[in-house]
């Protein structure tokens, strides 16, 4: 099983990078650093807050699945590893021009991953006390 696991996170590791960088043109490198800069928008009205809020959502959900997948026994070492790995796709992304390079895009996809982790640690203590009745 834990292998199946293994190779199931590496898939989802692969579609990650093949959606977030390989899919899209190269263009001119950009980035966004302010801390939930779309939070700020929301809160001051701007007319485009709606479309940036979905997509801190899009990411936390898109990346729940890596902390389900990921096979780690501790909530650090998934939360080291999805930033790591997220800061490398942002990074990729600003160096090769790839898309916009957002420290709120490494948030919501640790929150996700992390969101992911809990959920798949609820399921095997549910399913341990399901197998213990």
């Amino acid at each position: 099983m834990k292998r199946f696991r293994w190779i199931l996170f590496a898939s989802y590791c692969v579609f990650i990078l093949y959606y977030t960088i390989l899919s899209r043109t190269p263009g001119i490198p950009r980035a966004d650093l302010r801390f939930m800069w779309a939070y700020r928008e929301m809160l001051a009205g701007h007319p485009n807050w709606k479309k940036d809020v979905i997509q801190n959502l899009q990411n936390i959900l898109f990346f729940i699945p890596f902390g389900c997948l990921l096979p780690a026994k501790r909530w650090w070492i998934v939360l080291i590893v999805i930033v790591l790995f997220s800061t490398l796709i942002e990074g990729v992304q600003y160096f090769g021009g790839f898309g916009l390079c957002e420290l709120d895009d490494v948030i919501c996809n640790t929150l996700g991953a992390m969101i992911g982790m809990w959920l798949w640690l609820g399921i095997i203590k549910i399913k341990g006390k399901i197998n213990e009745a």
